[in-house]
């Protein structure tokens, strides 16, 4: 008798070595990704107050690299860096050519303000207040006329 196919165990086999090989290699895959989005990504500095203006497209043909900000953290050279929790979704600390920044990739769900709190871990702990404003360019060419105004 000739067999045609293969078994169901071989089949087994090929699928659990195929599941193990993806869960090796996503991470890395997960980590390049982040690495090649901190290439295009805008580098900006909160102001003296330490608010931020990030400036986001609303349509609905958004490309993936589009709106990416990358928010300096100015701190001490000998202390640690974590963000306060809630933050919000999407917003992580990265660690890029020895300084730490704030990475986040906004969506139109997130225009209004956000404050963030930023902890310093160092001889002793401090706190940061980082106020990220979010708004569309029409909104923020509205806000820009305003503050000249005054």
């Amino acid at each position: 008798m000739k067999r045609t196919g293969f078994s169901l165990l071989e089949l087994l086999v090929v699928m659990s070595i195929i599941v193990v090989l993806l869960s090796i290699s996503l991470p890395s895959l997960l980590g390049a990704k982040d690495s090649a989005l901190a290439l295009v990504a805008m580098e900006v500095q909160p102001d003296d107050e330490g608010n931020v203006f990030l400036e986001i497209n609303d349509r609905s043909n958004r490309k993936a690299t589009d709106d990416i900000y990358m928010i300096a953290i100015d701190h001490p050279i000998k202390s640690g860096v974590r963000l306060k929790k809630p933050l919000p979704s999407g917003l992580k600390l990265r660690r890029h050519d020895r300084c730490d920044y704030i990475f986040w990739q906004p969506k139109p769900r997130h225009i209004g303000s956000h404050p963030v709190t930023v902890i310093l871990e160092g001889e002793e702990v401090s706190q940061k207040e980082i106020t990220i404003y979010v708004y569309t360019k029409e909104q923020l060419e509205a806000h820009r006329k305003e503050k000249k105004s005054h």
